[in-house]
């Protein structure tokens, strides 16, 4: 009887190796995509910034110039926020990461939505960039006809500093 039971381990040895490292995999996407979003989260140093102040972040000053409602046509269901900001440029400049725009009382979180509606060209760069020249950054978020403010709209910087503005209707 016992040999039985060696006899089946080592014909499923293939197939138990192979769930094993499916396990193992899973286990790492999970880490790598839900755990450590989190703790890096809570790690991230957030200045909160009021509509009147400029702040430095990426090697240059930025500056909330405007947000507007429905500049873009939007999907229906659908609104767009338009958010934006001068930048000083300079020598020390670099790139920021991706902006987002979240409810402040509630968890969606809205990532810049350029890429999918009709923004032109040359309204204005999407990100802070490396230029040593000033320049005007334009985020276009969209986003449910429901999500109330106020928004939180976030700089993220190069060390886990965020910047962050208050954009309301």
């Amino acid at each position: 009887m016992r040999q039985r039971g060696v006899a089946w381990w080592r014909r499923q040895r293939l197939a138990l190796t192979a769930l094993a490292v499916a396990a193992i995999a899973t286990l790492g996407v999970h880490v790598w995509l839900d755990a450590l979003p989190q703790v890096q989260a809570q790690a991230q140093d957030i200045t909160q910034v009021t509509d009147d102040e400029s702040v430095e972040i990426a090697g240059q000053t930025l500056s909330l110039r405007s947000a507007r409602w429905g500049e873009f046509d939007a999907p229906e269901g659908m609104r767009t926020v338009s958010v934006r900001l001068n930048a000083s440029g300079g020598d020390e400049a670099t790139w920021c990461r991706e902006f987002t725009l979240a409810e402040a009382h509630g968890g969606r979180v809205w990532l810049d939505a350029r890429s999918v509606l009709d923004v032109p060209y040359d309204a204005g760069e999407a990100s802070c960039r490396d230029e040593s020249f000033s320049y005007e950054i334009l985020a276009v978020f969209l986003i449910p006809e429901d999500a109330a403010g106020p928004f939180h709209f976030d700089i993220p910087g190069e060390l886990g500093d965020v910047t962050r503005f208050t954009v309301e209707e």
